[in-house]
């Protein structure tokens, strides 16, 4: 246990009760060989932030805060906050669900297991997979796409996991499962129900969950449980192209979807095409574009998109832009 690397969490303007639950949560994780230091409560030097925004010590901070400073929040609050940036827990909070957000930290904190994570999903989301039909109704991908495109309130059922509460409106899930478990019901999604809810119902579901960007677990549902399939009415014969490189300092991806942003913003090609050229899984490749589909970034038989060498100057001074410029292909 002594060679396991030691975080620091900050708690800043906790009450007694949420203190007391986070001592019970990392107490939880230590028993697990995972390390957290809590600092007193005045020393806002932690990896983690833990941030009561409900009130004014927590919320002032939080207005103030200094992203570059390479720490993370963690936000508690009562009422539902908008913020795509940082994890969000929906008071009371749980013991389970805190234990379960600040082990998801903590793996992406440490870069000997996000490396092994990394190797992990790379393994699975480059299987190779053929042009057979499979039931994309049943991933939680389409379920998601569907409900955003209806704008329901949804509870979904992903037994034997915990149940996501989605509110297409707001544009957030609410669940207790941890990053690993949602990862699970994206690529081994089994017999997925859903039910329709009020958004009272949701309100009152939500408490004491973990609040995700709907945006974000439908990318990813999208990158890594498409299972080789693509949106119905979309063909894999019709050129598209990239119209602008999607966000990935928020959201999930591995090396070859960077090939892939760089390529498909260069020139249209069919999807068929592109896997001739660029040479990875029809999985991999399927997952991209419905991701992007979903996110805006995909224009079908495109007519009027800035030329290869007007898109290079324009994001020539990108972070993302001058990586790809390494991994574009000839």
């Amino acid at each position: 246990m002594s060679e396991q690397p030691v975080i620091t969490v900050s708690p800043v303007g906790l009450s007694n009760t949420d203190a007391s639950i986070l001592g019970v949560a990392v107490a939880l994780l230590k028993k697990n060989e995972i390390l957290l230091n809590v600092l007193e409560p005045d020393d806002t030097s932690g990896t983690i932030l833990i941030v009561n925004m409900d009130n004014s010590e927590g919320l002032d901070f939080y207005n103030q805060f200094d992203y570059p400073r390479q720490q993370l929040m963690l936000l508690l609050a009562s009422e539902i906050i908008n913020d795509q940036r940082n994890a969000i827990l929906k008071k009371p909070i749980r013991v389970q669900t805190l234990r379960d957000v600040l082990h998801d930290i903590y793996l992406q904190r440490i870069p000997k297991i996000q490396s092994a994570t990394t190797v992990d999903k790379n393994k699975v989301s480059e299987k190779p997979v053929s042009f057979v039909q499979t039931d994309i109704n049943n991933t939680l991908f389409f379920i998601l796409w569907q409900a955003k495109q209806e704008k329901q309130v949804l509870q979904i059922f992903c037994s034997p996991h915990s149940p996501l509460f989605v509110d297409t409106a707001k544009e957030i899930i609410a669940t207790s499962a941890s990053r690993q478990t949602l990862r699970k019901i994206i690529q081994h999604p089994g017999q997925l129900r859903s039910t329709k809810l009020s958004g009272a119902d949701f309100e009152v579901l939500a408490r004491g969950q973990l609040i995700l960007p709907l945006s974000h677990v439908l990318w990813s549902a999208a990158l890594y449980g498409s299972n080789g399939q693509l949106i119905p009415t979309h063909s894999a014969d019709v050129p598209v192209q990239l119209k602008a490189w999607p966000n990935l300092s928020r959201l999930e991806f591995e090396p070859e979807h960077m090939k892939l942003a760089s390529v498909m913003a260069t020139r249209a090609m069919s999807l068929k095409q592109l896997q001739q050229k660029i040479q990875l899984s029809w999985n991999t490749i399927v997952g991209f574009y419905n991701a992007a589909w979903t996110a805006g970034l995909i224009v079908i038989n495109p007519a009027n998109l800035p030329t290869a060498s007007s898109a290079k100057n324009a994001d020539k001074t990108g972070l993302f832009a001058r990586i790809a410029n390494r991994l574009r292909m000839a």
